[in-house]
Order: structure tokens, then C-alpha cells, then sequence
């Protein structure tokens, strides 16, 4: 279904935190890890579909899944 995962991102983080905000998603950041939030797989799918068509990000984000 749509589990609910921890991601992680040092990828455009301005605009992933930009995106993040205007869609009410919480997130924290430091510096190992970079941008961490929680949300289902499709909506990170969704969320790199739309930086790239919508808000100019030319190459791929990369955006891993944190395995505990």
C-alpha cells in the first residue's frame, strides 16, 4: 500500500524545501543527511516528477529511502 517511509536528499535542496513547505510536509536537516522526511513512496515519485517539470531542476534528484 502506501507506506509511510523515511527519505532523505542533499539534491536541490532548496527547492525540495520550497516544494516540502508548500505542501505542508514536515522535514529536518542537517548536514550528514541533508533534507530527512516522512511520506510514501509515490509521493516522492510525484514530488521529482514536478521539480523537474515545474520548478526547472534539469537532472534527476536523488532522493533514498533511509533503511533502519
Amino acid at each position: 500500500m502506501n507506506e509511510i517511509k523515511e527519505w532523505k536528499t542533499q539534491s536541490v535542496k532548496h527547492k525540495i524545501a520550497t516544494v516540502l513547505i508548500i505542501d505542508g510536509v514536515a522535514f529536518s536537516y542537517d548536514e550528514e543527511n541533508g533534507i530527512v522526511f516522512t511520506a510514501p513512496e509515490i509521493y516522492v515519485q510525484k514530488l521529482i516528477y514536478r521539480l523537474k517539470t515545474c520548478y526547472g531542476v534539469s537532472t534527476e534528484p536523488i532522493i533514498n529511502e533511509i533503511n533502519k
